[in-house]
């Protein structure tokens, strides 16, 4: 049985870890090698977490892995990533090259508890992430120098930028600094709605899904 209460007492207390992290960070922009898009999609009670591995500047694509895992915990707003997480890292652990940085369809800092599934991923493994959302989900929007920033738990958490229409809500996951996403995600930006890295592992996790449905069939 999913302990509610426990998992937001959990977010609480490692929201400190990241908050930490922030002050030491381990990724510059101008350093990235290699950029890691996750998401995740559902089929059957199963969770199909994915990660797909680009070449820094050029965007290609290098790897391709996924993981199939049963989803115990059902969708509870604000704990998403105790859902989603278990499939995305496994399939990031399948990985053969490590990412300099993790790019999460998904919040960051910007979370009530400051430990969106952006947080939660770079912290458990240890490796500076990025959260982008295609909608704000908590913090105070303030205009500074043209630029609209998010506010939250006393941090400067995030930005919100505008792309092919829309708004990209981007956040501090962990281990990097706002600025340094920033520029990570605006060099990641091309023809779709979503950053690269995150596009493609959209469009490969439904790939996944339709595959399974088919098999099902």
């Amino acid at each position: 049985m999913f302990d509610y209460s426990k998992a937001v007492r959990l977010q609480r207390e490692l929201f400190k870890q990241v908050a930490a992290s922030l002050s030491n960070p381990l990724v510059d922009a101008s350093r990235v090698e290699y950029i890691a898009g996750v998401d995740a999609s559902y089929t059957g009670g199963y969770s199909i977490g994915v990660a797909v591995l680009v070449e820094a500047g050029s965007l290609r694509v290098l790897e391709k892995t996924h993981a199939l895992v049963k989803a115990h915990v059902p969708y509870i707003p604000g704990l998403l990533a105790f859902r989603e997480a278990p499939g995305v890292i496994e399939a990031l652990l399948k990985l053969r090259l490590k990412p300099s940085v993790l790019m999460v369809d998904g919040h960051g800092l910007t979370h009530p508890r400051g430990f969106g599934i952006a947080s939660h991923i770079g912290l458990v493994l240890g490796v500076p992430s990025i959260g982008v959302a295609k909608s704000r989900l908590y913090g105070e929007v303030r205009v500074e120098g043209g630029v609209r920033y998010i506010y939250a738990h006393g941090l400067k958490a995030g930005a919100i930028l505008e792309h092919r229409g829309g708004e990209l809500y981007v956040s501090v996951g962990y281990a990097i600094t706002l600025d340094e996403a920033l520029k990570i995600v605006r060099a990641t930006l091309r023809d779709h709605k979503l950053p690269e890295p995150i596009h493609l592992a959209d469009a490969y996790s439904k790939e996944l899904k339709r595959a399974l449905k088919g098999e099902d069939g």
